[in-house]
């Protein structure tokens, strides 16, 4: 028996637990009272919730950008010169009732915030509240004579003229016009937990987008404008949830019902050239408005030895019944009514996916997946009178395409150890599509692939995988109702036969403890060969090398260098007829990185800088003549900081960043507004920048 006794106690020792009262005064005979035993011991390593707890930090910051710049703050809203504010919250909550509370707060102050709140009492019930907004900010530098949202007006006293060097009163009536959209997303919800079978969940969530992007419309078959386009969408989601489990069995029934709704329904414009040109204004629809319904079910079953069986199957009806707009507005046309009020368009999407995997053994298990994903577009075929540019009716009428598909695959893999040091992969897949109104009708895929890990050393490892894919189709067929038609000899290259091949390599070098080594190459090829105009091959080639160097336990260093190559090859008819001209891509994308840490002081004071340079650069060459000029991107940044701990309560961070970016765009370099004669354009500038950013931010723990 007082053996037993010191069993106990060390596995009471072992979970974390020490003796408040000496086990001889507990226990005066040789029997042994574990209940009495554990209400006199205490949990060494748990908190104490005899009292409400809360914990976290907050941090404010203040930053100062040295210059304006749209493609600087195209994400993170410092896009103005001038001082911003920067404020982070973290906290929670515990208590011993399981109540519970986490708060967040990220980048409030700045164009990119986002707040969290989530609470309740654990195993019961839980709320919680989400809100954030992302801003983009596209393009500062162009100007334009338009005005107005929906509906776009030229300046008073406005003279229209045959092409853009008759407009003689643009230099005055040009004015500037910057583009950014702001997304905000919200979502309230929660989640009530009746027994240790059933939880229900209730969910709100609303995405809004609002701002302006650049578009453009024409005038007659061949005059042009860019316009401003007007941005306010709203899609608002009710999601209901019911969550079941038991024994080995768990599963979820969801209702969602979602709907998108456009402010602006057209965009009308003035017509900028002369009357004869075109009609004295355009019109055009925007996004319209649509809803959808869904239904998901989604399970887990444990119940049979060494094998997980997974489910998914879904069900969503798409609707759209947006009121068409006239053929035109043009009063000078009279085509013939439309066919019905909307398009009353109505899509069924399935999606079906089922798993089961099977751990053979210790050393290998298998996965078996098929995936289904149709839509079946049943709206109905109207036949429409089309209208050119709210300037000629067609002589030809078309009907819409209610396109859909129906996409089925099958894979297998499995995964075999065969010790600590190898182990091999490999598996395929089989995919089957078979489409609705268009060029092919039926393809399948295969995909094959191969991967071995191997453990040399402790100080060598390396990976090789190997894919390759072979796509067939079964007949290629030009669509007849295409207007105008395609080139008999033209493959699109997504649906077309196509083969492939893919090796990746990574190796890790562990050379002394002090310094690793990581290598990683990609090579991928893709050929077109049933393809006598359009995309004939794709090749890609990426290698990378990663760097740790750690000099002592105060200073590090780290480093990395990758490379991107990517070439293809397209052939093309400008006779409408076999090939006569060719066109050679080729993409390099460079990036270099170097960062060190220094840690000056223990617990006190660490220094960091680190450097990064990225280029682009695009190539066209095309066999009809003079290759295009390059396309070119560079930007150079450095970043010094520095983390300074006053106390245990109190940290103080600087940091300084500069940056460096320059763009050569050959299509928009030194085009102005009026600089091509048929079209008037933004006279946008590539971007170009230096800019310097200061933050100093001071953080409390609590």
């Amino acid at each position: 028996m007082t053996e037993t006794r010191y069993v106990h106690l060390a596995l009471l020792y072992l979970m974390g637990f020490v003796a408040l009262p000496v086990l001889a005064e507990t226990q005066t005979d040789d029997t042994l009272d574990i209940e009495t035993i554990k209400k006199n011991w205490k949990c060494k390593y748990c908190a104490d919730l005899t009292e409400k707890q809360w914990e976290g930090y907050f941090s404010l910051g203040l930053g100062y950008v040295s210059n304006n710049s749209y493609k600087f703050g195209e994400y993170n809203g410092l896009n103005e010169r001038g001082f911003n504010l920067d404020g982070n919250l973290n906290a929670r909550y515990r208590d011993n009732q399981r109540n519970y509370w986490d708060i967040r707060g990220q980048n409030v102050g700045l164009e990119s915030p986002s707040f969290g709140v989530e609470g309740g009492r654990q195993g019961q019930y839980k709320l919680n509240l989400e809100m954030d907004q992302i801003t983009r900010y596209n393009l500062d530098t162009g100007r334009t004579p338009y005005s107005g949202d929906s509906i776009q007006t030229l300046p008073a006293g406005w003279v229209h003229a045959a092409n853009t060097a008759g407009f003689t009163t643009l230099a005055t009536g040009l004015h500037e016009v910057n583009f950014s959209t702001q997304r905000r997303h919200f979502t309230l919800g929660g989640e009530y937990i009746s027994s240790t079978k059933w939880s229900y969940e209730v969910w709100f969530k609303r995405q809004t987008k609002q701002g302006n992007q650049p578009t453009a419309y024409s005038f007659g078959f061949d005059r042009a404008a860019m316009l401003s386009k007007p941005i306010d969408y709203s899609t608002d989601d009710i999601e209901l949830k019911v969550n079941y489990h038991y024994a080995d069995f768990s599963g979820q029934v969801a209702l969602i019902n979602s709907n998108f709704k456009n402010t602006n329904t057209f965009l009308r414009w003035e017509n900028a050239y002369d009357t004869p040109t075109g009609a004295p204004q355009g019109q055009a629809g925007t996004e319209p408005d649509n809803s959808k319904q869904q239904i998901l079910l989604t399970g887990n079953y444990f119940g049979i030895k060494n094998v997980q069986f997974t489910g998914l199957f879904s069900y969503a009806l798409l609707k759209q019944d947006e009121a068409f707009l006239p053929y035109s507005v043009n009063s000078d046309l009279t085509p013939p009514a439309l066919p019905q009020h909307s398009l009353k368009g109505k899509v069924a999407v399935f999606n079906t996916n089922l798993a089961a995997h099977w751990q053979y053994s210790s050393a290998q298990d298998w996965h078996l997946i098929y995936e289904h994903h149709e839509q079946d577009n049943s709206t109905a075929r109207n036949t429409y009178t089309y209208v050119t540019a709210d300037n000629a009716v067609t002589s030809t009428p078309r009907a819409n395409f209610p396109y859909g598909f129906r996409q089925q695959k099958l894979k297998l893999n499995t995964d075999y150890k065969f010790d600590n040091q190898v182990k091999l992969s490999g598996g395929g897949q089989l995919s089957t599509i078979d489409r609705d109104y268009q060029s092919v009708e039926s393809t399948a895929e295969a995909n094959l692939w191969a991967k071995l890990k191997h453990r040399i050393d402790n100080k060598l490892h390396y990976s090789l995988k190997a894919e390759f894919s072979d796509r067939t189709i079964d007949n290629y067929n030009v669509a007849s109702e295409v207007t105008p038609a395609d080139n008999p000899l033209m493959r699109k290259y997504n649906i077309t036969d196509r083969q492939g091949h893919k090796i990746d390599v990574n190796l890790t070098y562990t050379a002394t403890d002090a310094v690793i080594l990581n290598f990683s190459s990609d090579i991928a090829q893709y050929n077109y060969d049933a393809t006598t105009i359009g995309l004939t091959q794709s090749d890609e080639l990426s290698a990378g090398l990663d760097i740790q160097y750690m000099v002592n336990k105060n200073v590090s260093f780290t480093g990395f260098i990758h490379n991107t190559q990517i070439k293809s090859q397209q052939v093309g008819s400008q006779a409408f007829s076999t090939p006569d001209w060719t066109a050679n891509n080729k993409d390099k994308i460079l990036t270099v990185g170097l960062g060190s840490d220094y840690l000056i002081i223990k617990n006190k004071l660490k220094l960091g800088l680190d450097y990064v340079h990225a280029e682009s650069n695009a190539a066209i060459d095309i066999s009809l003549g003079s290759p295009f000029p390059d396309l070119t991107t560079k930007r150079d940044t450095i970043m010094v900081r520095a983390d300074y701990t006053i106390d245990e309560k109190f940290t103080l961070k600087a940091s300084y960043q500069y940056e460096k970016y320059m763009e050569d765009n050959w299509y928009i370099n030194n085009v102005a507004p009026a600089t091509l004669s048929n079209v008037l354009t933004f006279g946008n500038t590539p971007p170009t920048y230096k800019i310097g950013v200061f933050w100093l931010t001071l953080r409390y723990n609590f």
